[in-house]
Formats: C-alpha cells, sequence, structure tokens
C-alpha cells in the first residue's frame, strides 16, 4: 500500500513493514515524514497488526535530514510530531538499522521501542557540525540509552559511532549471512524482525513494552560533569555557540521531566538555527558541496589506479601514506636506495604511531604498507597511472624530475605537482605533455588534512582535471579546483594575513598578542605559531623564487630578519618562539631584532588592540580573495571559502573569509578596507574592484 511517493506500508506475518523508498540517502523529506505518519496510524489501527517495523531499501536507513530544505519553513508534519507518535504508538515499533543512520534518522530510532541492526551500522547525531543541536528528541532519548557521558561525547563531537559497540541500545543485531543480502533487512526479512519484536514484548511485565520516554537516564556519572565539559569544550570548539546547547539539553535530560526538558531542547535548537553561526555553517555544507561540481566526471576508462610519489620526505611520505590508506598500490621514489629505504622506514613509523593511537588496525597498518614499495629508477614508473612529485621546491628541480618522468611513463600518466608557490605553467614545458600536467597540493601533514588545491594550468586537460578531483575525493580529501598564480588560492591569501602579522610585528604588537588575538577569534592556531611549525625560511625561500608581489622594504620583514638570524622556527629551536623540549615559550630577542629593523624604517611602535589585530589580518584575507576572483584563479567565494575552512584553520562558525565580509555587509567591509588604504598608502589594501560581486 503506498503512503506516499517515499513510503509504503506492507503486512507480513502480522507486521506491519513500513518501507521508505527516498534515493539516495532516504533523508527525512516532507514525503517521508508524512508516509511514516500515516503509516503508523493506519498499522496502529488495523487489527491485523501486532508489531510495527520501519526500515529502508537501498544501501543506509534515514541519513539524516533533506538538504533541499534547508532555509525553507518545514512543512506539517514536523519531525517531531512524527516521533512523539512512534513514541505513542499501541503497538510495538521497531527499527531497522542499516547504512549510516544520521541526525532525525537516529532521533527517529531512538523513539522506536526497539532497534534491530545489520553489523556495522553506524549512527550519529552531526548537527553540532551546522551549527545546531539535536531538535527532535535526539538530546533526551540517547543519555537514556548510552549514559550521560557518552551521549556528551557523540552529540557535542557530532561523529558516528557504529552500533556494534552500542549494546544498551542496540536489541538485535544481524549479518549480512543471517539475511541472505547485503544491503538492507527489509523487507523480505521482516519476519526476523517480528521475532525479535515479540521476544522483547514477553520480556516485559504483561508483555507491556515501555516507551523510549519513560526509561530512566542511568545515574552512573559524575556530580560536576556538565561543568567539566562546558570548559573542555570552550577550549576544544572555541566560541561555538551549539555544543554548549547541546550540554545545556542533556543536562535538563537529567534534571526535569521528559516534556519540560523536550520543550527546553525544541528552544534551544531554534535559537540555535535562527543564530549567525549556524547560517555561517550551513553554508560552509552547501560551498563544500558545490566546490567539486561543475567539472566533468572522468570515465571508468580514465580511472587512476597506481600512484607514484616522488619525494621521500615528510610531506612524500604523508602523500603516499593518504593513497595506500585508500587502497591505491604506491611506489615511493628517490634518488638513492638509501633515501628509498628511509623513506619507506618513515612511513613503517606513521603506521606504527598510527597504530599505537588507535587510529588503525594490525592488520589495516600492515595492509596498507604491503601497497607501498620504493625505487630509485624512473623506469619503474613505465605503467603509473597519476605522479605526483613532492620534491624541494625549487624550479630547476622540479623540471628535471618532470622532464625525466615524460621520457618513461606512458603517454596517459599524468603529472601532478605538490609545489606550494612555484609556476605550473613553467613546470609543464620541460614535458611533451602539458596537457597531462596539474598541480595536486597537499597540506600538511597531508594524510591527515582535507584539503587538496587541484591546480589547473593554461593547458590542462579537462579530462585530467576531472580524474584529479575523482582521486582526491576517493582519498577523502576535499579537492577544490584554482588556478595558477604565486601561492594559488590558499597560500597566496596566506601570504596577505601573514603579511599584515608582520606589518604588526614592526609597529610594536608581540607574536604572543597576534597569536592570541587570532586564535580567540576562532582561528585553530596563530599565524607566527603556525610559521615557526612549518618553517620560517619555506616562504622566505619561496618569495626568492618569484619577483616579489610587492616592492616595499616593510614587506615580510619581520620574517625575514627571523631567517637571516637562523631563526627558522620549531626545527632549529627558535623562531619568533623559542622552544625547550617541545615546549613554545616567549622570547624577548624576537622583538628586539624587530626593533631594529623597525627603527631602520622609521616605524614608531605603538599599543595595538587585538581588536585591530583581527581586523587586518581578516580584511587582508577578504581583500586578496576578492583579487584572486578578479584574477580569475578562484572560481567562486565559495571555493575560497571551503579552502581556508579546510587547509588553515578559519573558524567555521564563521563561514570563511567571504561569506564573513557579506555577512558584514560589502559596504562596511569596501569602506574598512579603504580606510586602511587611506591611513597606511600601502598599494595591497588598494580595495579590490572585484569586492563589490563577492
Amino acid at each position: 500500500m503506498l503512503l506516499s511517493d517515499t513510503v509504503s506500508l506492507l503486512i507480513e506475518d502480522g507486521v506491519g513493514v513500513i518501507r521508505v523508498n527516498n534515493p539516495p540517502v532516504n533523508a527525512l523529506s516532507h514525503s517521508v515524514r508524512s508516509g511514516i505518519l500515516a503509516g503508523l496510524e493506519q498499522a496502529n489501527a488495523n487489527p491485523d497488526i501486532s508489531a510495527i517495523v520501519i526500515g529502508c531499501d537501498g544501501n543506509t536507513f534515514i541519513a539524516g535530514a533533506d538538504i533541499k530544505e534547508f532555509g525553507q519553513v518545514p512543512k506539517t508534519p514536523h519531525l517531531p510530531d512524527v516521533l512523539q507518535a512512534i513514541r505513542n504508538s499501541v503497538k510495538p515499533v521497531t527499527a531497522a538499522l542499516h547504512g549510516t543512520v544520521l541526525g532525525g534518522g537516529f532521533e527517529l530510532a531512538l523513539s522506536c521501542h526497539y532497534r534491530v541492526a545489520m553489523i556495522g551500522t553506524k549512527v550519529g547525531l552531526p548537527e553540532v557540525n551546522l551549527g545546531l543541536i539535536p531538535g527532535a528528541s535526539g538530546t533526551q532519548l540517547l543519555p537514556r540509552y548510552v549514559g550521560v557521558e557518552k551521549a556528551l561525547s557523540m552529540i557535542t563531537s557530532g561523529k558516528m559511532v557504529s552500533t556494534d559497540s552500542l549494546t544498551d541500545l542496540i536489541d538485535m543485531k544481524v549479518d549480512d549471512g543471517s539475511l541472505g543480502q547485503a544491503s538492507s533487512p527489509l523487507p523480505e526479512h521482516a519476519s526476523l524482525v517480528n521475532q525479535a519484536a515479540t521476544l522483547f514484548s514477553q520480556r516485559t511485565a504483561n508483555d507491556v513494552f515501555v516507551a523510549p520516554d519513560k526509561r530512566d537516564i542511568p545515574d552512573s556519572f559524575e556530580e560536576n560533569i556538565f561543568e567539566n565539559w562546558r570548559k573542555k569544550l570552550a577550549k576544544k570548539a572555541k566560541g561555538q555557540l551549539a555544543p554548549q546547547r547541546a550540554i545545556d539539553a542533556i543536562e535538563a535530560a537529567t534534571k526535569l521531566p521528559f516534556d519540560e526538558a523536550l520543550a527546553l531542547e525544541r528552544t534551544l535548537f531554534l535559537a540555535c538555527r535562527d543564530s549567525e553561526q549556524s547560517s555561517a555553517m550551513r553554508y560552509a555544507f552547501f560551498a563544500e558541496k558545490q566546490a567539486a561540481s561543475g567539472y566533468a566526471k572522468s570515465t571508468s576508462d580514465d580511472d587512476i589506479q597506481s600512484v607514484a610519489v616522488i619525494g621521500a620526505g615528510t610531506m612524500g611520505a604523508g602523500i603516499a601514506i593518504a593513497f595506500a590508506n585508500s587502497g591505491y598500490s604506491v611506489t615511493l621514489v628517490e634518488t638513492n636506495e638509501d633515501l628509498c629505504v628511509l623513506g619507506l622506514e618513515r612511513i613503517r613509523h606513521q603506521y606504527q604511531k598510527m597504530y599505537e593511537q588507535g587510529r588503525v588496525s594490525e592488520t589495516q597498518k600492515e595492509h596498507a604498507l604491503s601497497l607501498i614499495s620504493g625505487t630509485s629508477d624512473y623506469g619503474n614508473l613505465a605503467n603509473i597511472d597519476l605522479v605526483v612529485e613532492a620534491a624541494f621546491e625549487k624550479m630547476s628541480v622540479k623540471k628535471i624530475i618532470f622532464s625525466s618522468l615524460d621520457a618513461v611513463c606512458k603517454p596517459s600518466t599524468i603529472f601532478a605537482t605538490n609545489t606550494s608557490y612555484l609556476d605550473i605553467d613553467e613546470i609543464a614545458t620541460s614535458t611533451t605533455r602539458p596537457e597531462q600536467v596539474i598541480g595536486m597540493h597537499f597540506f600538511s601533514p597531508a594524510n591527515v588534512m582535507k584539503l587538496v588545491e587541484v591546480v589547473k594550468t593554461r593547458s590542462t586537460s579537462e579530462q585530467a582535471v576531472s580524474a584529479v578531483m575523482k582521486t582526491a575525493k576517493r582519498l577523502g580529501k576535499v579537492p577544490v579546483c584554482v588556478g595558477v598564480g604565486f601561492g594559488f588560492v590558499g597560500n597566496r591569501m596566506y601570504a596577505a594575513y601573514g603579511r599584515e602579522a608582520n606589518m604588526l610585528l614592526l609597529e610594536g604588537a608581540s607574536p604572543e598578542q597576534i597569536d592570541s588575538a587570532m586564535e580567540s577569534w576562532g582561528m585553530a592556531m596563530g599565524p607566527l605559531a603556525v610559521n615557526d611549525m612549518s618553517g620560517i625560511d619555506i616562504a622566505y625561500k619561496a618569495r626568492r623564487e618569484y619577483p616579489p608581489i610587492y616592492d616595499d622594504p616593510a614587506y615580510f620583514l619581520a620574517a625575514d630578519t627571523m631567517v637571516e638570524h637562523g631563526r627558522l622556527g620549531r626545527k632549529t629551536g627558535v623562531g619568533f618562539y623559542r622552544y625547550e623540549n617541545g615546549k613554545k615559550t616567549n622570547d624577548p630577542t624576537t622583538m628586539a631584532l624587530i626593533a631594529i629593523e623597525a627603527e631602520r624604517l622609521g616605524i614608531e611602535a605603538r599599543r595595538i588592540s587585538d581588536e585591530e589585530i583581527q581586523n587586518r589580518l581578516v580584511l587582508a584575507l577578504v581583500n586578496e580573495g576578492a583579487n584572486l576572483l578578479e584574477k580569475g584563479i578562484a572560481r567562486n567565494s565559495e571555493d575560497i571559502d571551503t579552502i581556508w575552512l579546510n587547509g588553515y584553520g578559519f573558524p567555521r562558525f564563521r563561514g570563511g573569509p567571504m561569506y564573513y565580509a557579506k555577512a558584514a555587509g560589502i559596504s562596511n567591509t569596501i569602506e574598512s578596507i579603504h580606510s586602511l588604504y587611506r591611513e597606511t598608502n600601502k598599494v595591497w589594501w588598494q580595495p579590490s574592484r572585484q569586492l563589490v560581486a563577492i
């Protein structure tokens, strides 16, 4: 019986099976909500039905809300009303779970009286990633099944958890063998669920099943647990409102009657939904989804299967690990066998660390290592599909490598460079196949960081772009296609960001004040601490490989001064900060050296507020981003924001630099930048003509 376009009801062995078929993820659209509610009403009214099962066709149970309804006024029935109907059902309702059970889909499962899950099913409440909290009973029901501590962890992190470990939540586990199929326990095996529901009801007094909202919350949690979590998340999720509101809602579950706590949850949910933070985070969600759009999908005959990585240093090893983790065969290439051995040992050491940290199993570790081999002979790369070069950041070195590859690799091999700054158009001239040359700019550590800038040269074919974008997504990365230019998009903007940090040092701000101001604003790390971590000399050398962007004596003078005094950052034990036994401390010598250079240029030290620091650094990002749009190096504002959210620790609750500028008002942003141009007379503060269009 069809209940809506996406939901049907059938009766099998006395069980009313409500089937959802809303591909690809069975999202909780209006059609699904209304269909489930109609199914509940009909099943409860039908004397031939003794129990109800809710399940889904396809590869997953309900995996969340329908993104097409984001930002719209939801139609009735609203999800809380549907879930209340499930909890109030006079007949037991069992959720048959498989795939990923997320957001409202998990709240629906929690609202059922029983849950049967296929082994390997994953559940989660990821609302916090959109600046929200669960708003349809998730904060109230989850603690009743898994306890307060686990509920706090799951809801404030938004991470998925396997049902295999949630023994108090799942009433019966099933495997593929017992079901005879891998996709879903429904509809063919509704009888299995029926047997489970019957068994569960017999275990309760007088065959009375317990409604989820009537369950007691386990009282085995520390008295100060909520205060401890608030303090922890104030540091871990700096400036974010949703995690704190989630704690409030879970605490209410332990202190208020269910209906009162549920009403508070809804109030907190609506406050989060209407907040600027949630608007920014929902924008970020859609920006990331569209970042890979607009490129033709690669065909099956250009799929990349085998990969070579040139260079076995820290970056090369990380790239090799990223590919091996995703099942690619990887050949690590170095200039001699000894360096190959060292590179392979570096990779083995990394995997051992991941194993000890519980990030991979012994089997996963050994399988990944079996996929990686080493060579110093380019002749062994003849049949490789993709080569990623991660060698020394010098144009002459890159050209020699690409020329050598050109001589031995098959015509279809794609040559990718991991360069952070160099002109890939020029690198491509060292080959006879410039259409196969592309940038694949990973961020360190390459096996951890999500962002990959896919750099399209003036000659790169669309097929090569598509194949590399597809490959990056298979790695679990967020790929963004950009054009050629110094630093591409991310590092070009970071140069503007760092430029202002350097100028503020000359004007009297200390490294610790600058970093503290930006971290309190929401950045994951301050710019000078990042510079020390990556090595101050890297950008120093890059600035000397390219003609200077700005002919100004103050341009990156503070960083240049550090390098010229041998202060390269963590690797030398001293940079903008001093490092002893791994601990960062302030170093008065830093400001003494910079003060000498400031005096030479006639720059007087002054008091600088944190607000000015934040304003200047963020506006530098915005203006440079607009310049990149004007030059066509960046495709749109969403791509820029995706890059900064995934590669540079920009606070997600602010949406990205371009979104932040729009939220502040474009006219206000332009006036602020123009004001800095008038005050400083620095050419880099000339407002971009593209600002009006971001």
